[in-house]
């Protein structure tokens, strides 16, 4: 599933020594493969050249979760993550949905949920261009892992608007905006806390990364500065996306590989700078990026769950910081 759309996507090399990096590529070759589509099934993996993996226990105890702190994470045929929300009195199951720009989304598939109509919302792709029309919606009330929010405002939309699969809807990240969020894909835990950060965490474990304020219209979703393949650029990081892209103006030099299916090319073996730490991504799908304006750099990547399923990212808007380590 719930890739999201082409036309969401549409709309939307540091020096190593030969040696290490045939390890690198090796130890790449190991790790498991994460779909996308049941037509193109890869193996998409990420290999540091320094961090340590870490562990669900080390990450609760270095990031100062509680078991308490933690809920259950599901995942239906993609790698996006879906928790449980009670949404005016009726339990579904909602992608936990970092590109979620504006509160959240309710999808015609979805059981019948109590709302007020308060009128038509028009839809728009990342580049400012029209997606459809939307229905303006208020709940009385939602839980959203063990807090309770209410008179919340969001959306009522047709599912193919934003995915070529159906789904029930998506929470993005203005439920987390005064708490921060740890996603561990491998270990199906999400962990959240008002806490701040720690002040000090280990360097060969985490690598911190600083968050750039995006667009306006786009809310609270994730952007950070990176070199990609030697070049200065912007990474976008976006957990209701199942396939991670690179855009064709940062290829250069990187192996291709064409296949048959709904994407033609894939780069293998990406070099990217991201936080002080050198990260190799494999598999990246090759499509135009365009996030619309408000930015200094091109958007030269945007990060999906299938990557991000090999890492546990913690994200904490208040602070602009997104914590990173290696699932292990």
């Amino acid at each position: 599933m719930h890739e999201k759309t082409i036309k969401r996507l549409i709309a939307d090399r540091s020096p190593f020594t030969t040696a290490a990096f045939l390890l690198l590529l090796c130890v790449a070759a190991l790790l498991n493969c994460a779909r996308f589509s049941p037509s193109q099934t890869v193996k998409t993996t990420v290999v540091s050249t320094s961090l340590k993996s870490t562990s669900m226990s080390r990450w609760l105890l270095d990031l100062g979760y509680k078991r308490t702190d933690l809920y259950p994470l599901t995942f239906k045929a993609s790698s996006c993550p879906f928790i449980d929300v009670d949404v005016a009195g009726v339990k579904v199951a909602l992608i936990l949905d970092s590109g979620t720009s504006r509160g959240f989304v309710i999808t015609d598939h979805a059981p019948a949920i109590p709302h007020r109509i308060e009128g038509r919302h028009e839809e728009l792709n990342a580049d400012g261009s029209h997606r459809g029309e939307s229905l303006s919606i208020r709940i009385e009330a939602m839980s959203v892992l063990g807090r309770v929010f209410r008179n919340m405002g969001g959306s009522l939309a047709d599912w193919r608007m934003f995915s070529s699969e159906p789904f029930h809807g998506t929470v993005g990240l203005d439920f987390f905006l005064d708490r921060r969020l740890t996603l561990d894909y491998r270990s199906r835990k999400v962990g959240t806390t008002a806490d701040p950060l720690p002040e000090k965490l280990d360097p060969e474990r985490y690598a911190t990364v600083d968050l750039i304020d995006p667009p306006q219209s786009q809310g609270h979703i994730l952007y950070a500065r990176a070199r990609v393949n030697r070049r200065e650029a912007i990474i976008y990081f976006d957990t209701g996306y199942s396939a991670s892209f690179i855009d064709p103006g940062f290829t250069e030099g990187i192996a291709r590989v064409e296949r048959p299916g709904k994407f033609k090319v894939f780069r293998k073996a990406v070099p990217v700078e991201l936080g002080g730490q050198t990260f190799i991504l494999d598999e990246l799908r090759e499509n135009p990026i365009s996030r619309g304006p408000g930015f200094d750099q091109p958007v030269a990547l945007t990060l999906g769950s299938d990557i991000l399923s090999r890492m546990v990212i913690t994200i904490d808007i208040r602070a602009k910081k997104m914590i990173i380590a290696l699932a292990g």
